[in-house]
């Protein structure tokens, strides 16, 4: 079957029905402007779903970890043993018995149904369908998703989404906290309020406030309250939330229409976190810093860290410590965003014959420009030499943060672990 064209002459709706009622195998190939996606069918249902920008295995660490499931030490004790042996990493998680097989099934199907949801928010795009005869997937671990079910799910965000994108307009905006001296008080699904999408809010509010000066939210909507800080942006709350971006930005179309958050105006996170001494910024910005300072700072730096254990990066140190579990998330996702960065460059050095001189460069064709920048909003360090690259990643506070470091040789893989250090990795994962 040849099936090849743009979405605004025939709607993902339609190729996914008809790839359905087909019952068709094959590769099915749609390219947007800021990303690239295939989606895999087996006798017409879903069994993988892949992003360019948000590559499933990449994301499938973060998943577990935000859903309580692995910690930060057990998820890089895991990418370290990936690196060495090229396995999967959902193989390895259930092979030293960290996650059971059901959970890992239930983590990547919700990872391949988040990036299939978020096609039907394309407005253009082409795609191509690839017919096989036959085709691989990780037949131990993905449950056949049908195409109605997926259908189904769709058309409700189609329907939801331009009434939330009223009120969240960009995943760059800020949140806080409205002052209240209402109870807040968590309900079940089963009696959790409904967003009225025929435009009404009056009724949502009206329900929203029990007897007792009390406000009912959900236990989605209260998940997403607690992150609301008034330096998180939105981008910020879906990478650490547990949720779906849709369910996500929906909570947050309800916790705006209850008036329990407000936007934050003019002003950016650094703001927020301005401390009570003002900072000369302009004058901080005039003063360059000498680049052999900085080559020295961070030769100090990996000098304090090659004793130390392993991280998924190049044998530093697992993310340990004292942090909110929101802090470690984040830091998390600039692990794996840095490590991103570092794949991009050896693939741009590889095409190119040499290091691009700003990771800008990379972007768009070897990875996406909301990637250069960590979950804070501050734009990674980059340093290259004729045969080794740095990358550096920050703290909260745009400190240089010595878990967020990367150094590679140019062509070359990481620094292979110690005998010692492979040992602690499997023994920290039993």
């Amino acid at each position: 079957m040849a099936l090849e064209g743009t979405l605004r002459d025939f709607s993902l709706a339609d190729i996914f029905q008809l790839i359905g009622l087909q019952r068709k195998t094959g590769v099915l190939t749609l390219r947007g402007k800021d990303d690239t996606v295939t989606v895999t069918f087996l006798d017409g249902k879903v069994v993988g779903a892949d992003s360019l920008n948000r590559r499933l295995e990449n994301r499938l660490g973060t998943v577990l970890m935000k859903t309580g499931l692995i910690n930060q030490d057990q998820l890089n004790r895991a990418l370290d043993i990936q690196k060495e042996t090229l396995q999967r990493l959902g193989f390895i998680l259930t092979h030293y018995g960290i996650i059971s097989q059901d959970s890992l099934r239930d983590a990547i199907q919700l990872q391949i149904l988040q990036i299939v949801y978020r096609l039907f928010r394309w407005k253009d795009g082409d795609y191509q369908f690839s017919q096989e005869t036959t085709i691989e997937y990780d037949r131990d671990n993905v449950v056949p998703i049908t195409a109605e079910s997926i259908l189904m799910e769709g058309a409700r965000m189609i329907d939801e989404w331009p009434i939330i994108e009223k009120r969240i307009r960009s995943y760059d905006m800020m949140f806080r906290k409205k002052l209240t001296d209402q109870e807040i008080v968590v309900v079940g699904a089963e009696d959790a309020d409904e967003i009225d999408f025929d435009g009404d809010t009056t009724r949502s509010r009206r329900k929203g406030v029990g007897f007792g000066e009390r406000i009912r939210i959900s236990q989605e909507e209260k998940a997403i309250y607690d992150m609301v800080d008034g330096t998180m942006t939105v981008g910020d709350i879906m990478e650490v939330s547990r949720f779906s971006e849709f369910d996500t930005n929906k909570a947050l179309y309800e916790l705006l229409t209850r008036d329990l958050i407000e936007e934050v105006r003019g002003q950016s996170a650094a703001a927020v976190l301005e401390p009570a001494t003002p900072v000369d910024e302009t004058e901080v910005a005039k003063t360059p810093v000498p680049l052999p300072l900085v080559l020295a700072l961070v030769i100090v730096a990996l000098a304090s860290l090659i004793t130390l254990f392993e991280n998924p990066l190049n044998g530093l140190r697992p993310l340990t410590g004292g942090n909110s579990p929101i802090v470690e998330t984040r830091k998390a996702i600039s692990l794996q965003r840095i490590d991103a960065i570092g794949q991009a460059i050896e693939e741009y050095n590889d095409a190119h014959g040499r290091l691009p001189q700003a990771l800008k460069e990379l972007a768009p064709n070897y990875i996406s420009a909301s990637m250069l920048k960590d979950p804070w909003g501050n734009d990674y360090s980059y340093l290259q030499q004729p045969e080794r690259f740095l990358v550096i990643g920050f703290t909260a506070d745009a400190k240089s943060d010595p878990d967020l470091l990367l150094s590679r040789m140019t062509g070359a893989p990481a620094t292979a672990p110690s005998k010692q250090q492979q040992t602690g990795g499997i023994r920290l994962l039993d």
